[in-house]
């Protein structure tokens, strides 16, 4: 099974804004932007999906930039 390693906890990520090179801030996965969400929701962390990446927003609080990172899925 493939989980994603920053939704899981696994590994701290970090990603670098392409304007102003500073660190930014991850973000939840983009899908649940979209997909009906609430707080107090239980969570799948251990999502099965053929997708070998997950997809995070993240932002930059110098610039104000928002993008969207792909993180490799790894084998739980």
């Amino acid at each position: 099974m493939l989980i994603c390693p920053v939704c899981n906890g696994i590994v701290e990520y970090t990603a670098i804004c392409p304007i102003c090179k500073n660190s930014m801030k991850v973000l939840d996965r983009v899908e649940y932007y979209y997909d009906e969400y609430s707080l107090n929701q239980e969570q799948d962390l251990n999502d099965i999906s053929k997708d070998m990446y997950c997809s995070h927003y993240c932002y930059c609080e110098m610039c104000n930039k928002t993008i969207i990172t792909k993180v490799d899925k790894v084998k739980e």
